[in-house]
């Protein structure tokens, strides 16, 4: 785990645990409780390379996670004058 200063701010970054969405070839799976290192000042997350290969692993695996979630997906467009504008 990286324990250096963080490369995109040099902020410090702490070892927590933290919920991944990770995609693999167009699969989505969450994985809860994943060894990261969090920046403390921007968020910046940085894993050792033994976890991304686990994750690409669980990724690969059609029938790992216990749970489901129905995620809506929708198409960025911009606004019309039917929609109203942000």
């Amino acid at each position: 785990m990286k324990r250096d200063a963080c490369e995109n701010c040099g902020g410090s970054v702490l070892s927590r645990k933290a919920r991944v969405d990770h995609r693999w070839k167009g699969r989505l799976i969450v994985v809860e409780g994943v060894p990261v290192g969090v920046c403390r000042r921007c968020g910046e997350r940085y894993y050792d390379a033994a976890v991304l290969r686990r994750l690409d692993f669980m990724a690969r695996d059609k029938h790992v996670g216990a749970r489901r979630i129905l995620v809506p997906v929708a198409d960025y467009a911009p606004a019309d004058a039917s929609h109203g504008t942000f």
